[in-house]
């Protein structure tokens, strides 16, 4: 009996590998033509759903089989070709035309028997479990567009965006830069096939003709593992400012939508739905941003940033708005969870683009903004102390993938595998021999002075477990995770070691000789972006009458230790400065 149930077993792992590569082969012969698919989208819905069933595992699970046998690591093929469908250069022409292709079944033409009769029917059944975010279109598009975003245009790229968002997010790699990866993708090329300004405008493109949120969580994915090299050209087409866009859209949608008399409970139950996860796709995309290095944050941000605070607020009210409907017991703990994500966004966009700082107006924000300000700021003057300062740049320039070489762009994601660490300090990294060659020679920091330094104070501090402990490489911000307790042993050890103030200030100086040669401008408060001229209004009529809390002002009084020093400096040069002042 065991033999039979075996072989009974063995029969049918066979068809389903068998059905499995039938689909596939359909799929990619149907869009081999990108421009003008051989079936509809319906049908090529139903085909791409069943060949990629093994890796469809939502976002948010965390327990992912670590060699689990699914098509993504036995068929890129079919992940490369998903990804030069979608980003294929199109004119808008081309684009609409597409849709209309894909709107249109001409399948019935020919008796749905067999395999594309199942594939058609394997689609109309996942359109009603995910419904949702047709309907999320629908409703946030003015009636006489509606036509232009039906279901049968929209839902199967929709679907083909949200696979890559699962398969990309479920990879559990850092960096596709070196291709060493055994599963798909591996290489930039294979996230971004025509280039970062092609791909960040195709993005655009597809938000205009399929105005789905699920495209800014994609593209955070995207820059999540490509990252300098697609962040120039989010930058050129200020891609940040449509995801804000789109999220202030949202909000006035649902401002009128939870206080109209015009749907029922299953309605309502999608105004919720929607709300949930535009958010977490536009929230995906921000966190992503804010994974970058400070310079290149202020950047994707710059523009937007006084907008982009004031929605944090705004949405943490509609979030926890009496009138927005109930969204099910399964969804409180991720909602929780969002909250506090928007919160601390909020907040770091306050205090990072100096939004304290006068002649800047006033802004209420919601208490959990306040609440995570009390906790994080103003950061203690000790911590930008010149030993905590050296300890942060030692820790930022071993996480980073970026070249150490004075003014040079490139980076892991530019450089590949010719991108190496020093054997050394094991602290800098160079994107070739050229550059390295160039460091080690450098007139003012060069590296044959700056490299026994790192490597000493390394030594000194307790060692490079004691310094690198706690995160991993490409976290980002200056001082990662690492530990409170490891930061005062290091500085402990330090001061037992005799180890003198000037090497901590030279590291200092040599860091900002090398960042500032490379990056972004950072925010010093001289900078100032209007946000919404509504802003107050809003959060007055979200807080009133018990609607929701009354809000809060962050403190303005509170500076970051670089603003007191600047104001010290000043004053210092006052006549008075120093002199006793006589009373009355």
């Amino acid at each position: 009996m065991a033999r039979r149930k075996t072989g009974g077993a063995s029969t049918a792992q066979a068809q389903s590998t068998a059905r499995l590569a039938a689909s596939l082969e359909f799929f990619l012969s149907s869009i081999r033509d990108p421009h003008n698919p051989k079936h509809c989208g319906t049908c090529l819905n139903g085909a791409f759903i069943e060949c990629t069933m093994a890796e469809r595992l939502p976002l948010d699970q965390k327990d992912v089989p670590k060699k689990s046998d699914t098509t993504v690591s036995r068929s890129p093929e079919l992940w490369n070709a998903v990804v030069l469908f979608l980003l294929l250069k199109r004119t808008d022409k081309q684009l609409d035309r597409l849709l209309t292709r894909l709107s249109e079944c001409s399948c019935c033409v020919v008796e749905r028997t067999g395999d594309i009769q199942r594939y058609h029917e394997r689609a109309l059944a996942q359109t009603e479990r995910e419904m949702t975010r047709m309907y999320n279109i629908e409703q946030m598009v003015f009636a006489e567009d509606k036509e232009k975003f039906t279901s049968n245009r929209c839902a199967f790229i929709i679907e083909l965006f949200s696979a890559f968002c699962m398969v990309v997010h479920h990879s559990r790699i850092k960096s596709v830069a070196k291709g060493s990866s055994k599963s798909w993708p591996n290489h930039p090329t294979d996230l971004m096939p025509f280039g970062a300004e092609s791909f960040v405008q195709g993005m655009l493109q597809w938000y205009r003709f399929v105005p789905d949120t699920i495209i800014f969580q994609a593209t955070g994915m995207v820059l999540r593992f490509c990252q300098s090299l697609v962040i120039p050209s989010l930058i050129k087409y200020k891609f940040s400012h449509t995801v804000v866009e789109s999220c202030r859209q949202l909000v006035d949608r649902t401002m009128v939508d939870i206080c109209s008399e015009d749907f029922d409970e299953v309605g309502r139950q999608r105004i919720a739905l929607r709300f949930r996860f535009r958010v977490m796709d536009v929230f995906a995309f921000l966190r992503a941003a804010k994974e970058q290095k400070y310079d290149c944050y202020a950047a994707l941000m710059r523009g937007c940033e006084t907008k982009a605070m004031q929605l944090c607020s705004i949405l943490l009210y509609l979030s926890y708005d009496p009138k927005m409907p109930p969204q099910g017991a399964g969804l409180v703990v991720a909602d929780i969870a969002e909250c506090r994500h928007m919160a601390e966004h909020g907040q770091h966009l306050f205090r990072f683009f100096h939004m304290h700082m006068y002649p800047r107006p006033d802004m209420p924000v919601h208490p959990s903004v306040e609440h995570i300000d009390l906790g994080v700021f103003p950061i203690s003057a000790s911590w930008r102390a010149p030993a905590q300062s050296a300890i942060s740049v030692i820790k930022t320039f071993r996480s980073e993938s970026l070249c150490s070489a004075f003014k040079c762009p490139n980076s892991l994601q530019s450089a590949g595998k010719d991108f190496q660490r020093c054997g050394r300090c094991t602290v800098v990294a160079y994107c070739g021999r050229e550059c390295q060659t160039k460091a080690w020679k450098e007139e003012k920091y060069s590296h044959k002075r700056i490299c026994p330094l790192l490597r000493n104070l390394m030594e000194r501090g307790g060692g490079s477990a004691l310094f690198f402990s706690g995160a991993g490489e490409g976290t980002r911000g200056p001082d990662g995770m690492m530990a409170f307790t490891n930061i005062m042993q290091i500085v402990s050890n330090w001061k037992r070691a005799g180890v003198p103030e000037d090497d901590f200030l030279l590291v200092e100086d040599w860091s900002k000789w090398v960042t500032e040669s490379r990056g972004y401008p950072m925010p010093d408060g001289t900078e100032w972006t209007p946000g919404y001229e509504d802003y107050n209004d809003l959060i007055a009529q979200l807080s009133a009458q018990g609607r929701g809390p009354k809000a809060k002002f962050l403190n303005r009084l509170a500076r970051w230790p670089s603003e007191v020093a600047k104001e010290e400096r000043l004053l210092k040069v006052q006549p008075f400065w120093g002199e006793e002042i006589e009373g009355n």
